[in-house]
């Protein structure tokens, strides 16, 4: 009887593994960038991130880190430079297999943006690394890290 009992349980928690469902990432993207304004020691942009949620069920976030990266090959070692980073503490809830677009204000400086910032305004167009980390709260309460590199213009993704 013992084994019975034994047996149904394993059977049980099998069945109930297999009805959770498998958390595909959400793909975050920079969908495009709007210049806000230019002040005498920087600027504000608008930043677009797209998330898409390729999963048969919501997503509801607790928002999202991020850290901006953009290329300037006059930066030093790896042509990086590190324009922005923060943490947007919005909510964020992508319905199943649909897609959201959030957007970020980010302030910058000319020092800290290097010769993008002149790149951008001459020919509209930069490349870009983003990474940060999704807060999901459902289904799961879990991290998702996110790392895109591209090439952006103030018109969105090339």
């Amino acid at each position: 009887m013992k084994r019975k009992g034994s047996s149904f349980l394993v059977a049980l928690l099998l069945l109930a593994a297999a009805c959770i469902p498998e958390l595909v990432k959400p793909d975050v993207r920079l969908a495009g960038v709007r210049l806000a304004g230019l002040g005498l020691s920087g600027g504000l942009l608008y930043v677009r991130l797209s998330v898409v949620n390729p999963n048969r069920f919501d997503l509801e976030a607790d928002g999202l880190t991020y850290r901006l990266e953009l290329s300037d090959p006059g930066a030093g070692e790896d042509g990086w430079v590190d324009l922005a980073s923060g943490r947007f503490d919005e909510d964020v809830r992508v319905g199943a297999r649909d897609s959201a677009v959030l957007s970020i204000p980010v302030e910058f400086t000319y020092r800290g943006a290097g010769g993008v910032v002149r790149s951008l305004l001459d020919r509209g167009t930069f490349d870009y690394r983003v990474s940060g980390v999704v807060v999901l709260e459902k289904p799961f309460g879990t991290e998702v890290p996110y790392r895109r590199t591209g090439t952006v213009s103030l018109a969105g993704e090339g």
